[in-house]
């Protein structure tokens, strides 16, 4: 059966939620792998144009760290986001997301840290409030999506234009 083009969101929550995908990867993205409960890479078919990528974040709202080390996308005092770096598998090629998976036993000390302080996790229940889980993990999500339309469509809208 071959697999339909889908959507960032569309591949990362399938594989987030099963380790597989029911669809291609879109325009730009090569593969898309769950690191860990929290981590998904993913890796695009060129370098990160981390300038671009720093101006969608900049424009959503997020902080950006840059230094001797590759961009760090920062929120709330948290990375959601980093560019790989040469010590990684396909090198800078890959963005690494940090997700909150959805449920607690999944979620490491930190990644519990992280969602009760964005009020994803309630401490005292040590339960998801699954609106909140959604809106913290599409946010980031939506980054990538930008970065993706921003780097490969509308490069393909421009050579179509002409």
């Amino acid at each position: 059966m071959k697999k339909r083009r889908g959507t960032l969101l569309d591949v990362i929550s399938d594989i987030f939620a099963e380790k597989t995908s029911l669809f291609e990867p879109p325009l730009g993205v090569e593969d898309v792998e769950k690191v860990d409960s929290d981590i998904m890479r993913v890796q695009f078919i060129s370098d990160i144009d981390c300038d671009l990528l720093c101006r969608e974040a900049i424009k959503e709202g997020y902080t950006v760290r840059r230094g001797w080390f590759t961009p760090r996308i920062i929120w709330n005092g948290t990375i959601i986001a980093r560019v790989g770096s040469k010590s990684d598998r396909a090198r800078r090629r890959n963005i690494f997301i940090y997700l909150i998976p959805p449920n607690a036993e999944e979620m490491s000390t930190y990644r519990k840290v992280v969602a009760i302080q964005h009020g994803v996790l309630d401490p005292r229940t040590n339960k998801v409030d699954p609106e909140k889980f959604l809106w913290y993990n599409l946010r980031i999500i939506k980054l990538l999506e930008n970065y993706r339309k921003a780097k490969y469509e509308k490069i393909r809208e421009r050579l179509e234009y002409r």
